[in-house]
């Protein structure tokens, strides 16, 4: 096998070119399982959310106090959740900007 940025023979289960450094395959033990996935959440509890809303608005008639009240509990729901959402979004990028700036 050849690394493909030096062009250097290297043996095949090497997972790392001797010459140059690069990684050629990707080793298990090295990947980063802590690259937080935020915009599958988002999207996931955006639609959840909503899927919720449209069964609650099928489910009680229009003009009953359980309409009334279903849709008060799910706009307070909602307000909590992306109230918090901010907050920790906040959070994460002060960490982030201070977990950068301690690197240089």
């Amino acid at each position: 096998m050849f690394c493909p940025k030096c062009g250097k023979e290297i043996q095949d289960e090497a997972v790392v070119c001797v010459h140059c450094g690069r990684q050629v395959k990707e080793d298990p033990k090295t990947k980063d399982y802590n690259t937080p996935k935020t915009g599958i959440g988002v999207v996931l509890g955006l639609f959840l959310g909503i899927i919720g809303l449209i069964i609650g608005i099928c489910i009680y008639p229009e003009g009953t106090i359980a309409r009334k009240t279903f849709m008060k509990g799910w706009m307070i729901t909602f307000f909590v959740c992306l109230g918090i959402s901010i907050v920790l979004f906040i959070i994460l990028l002060s960490v982030g900007a201070s977990m950068f700036t301690s690197l240089y």
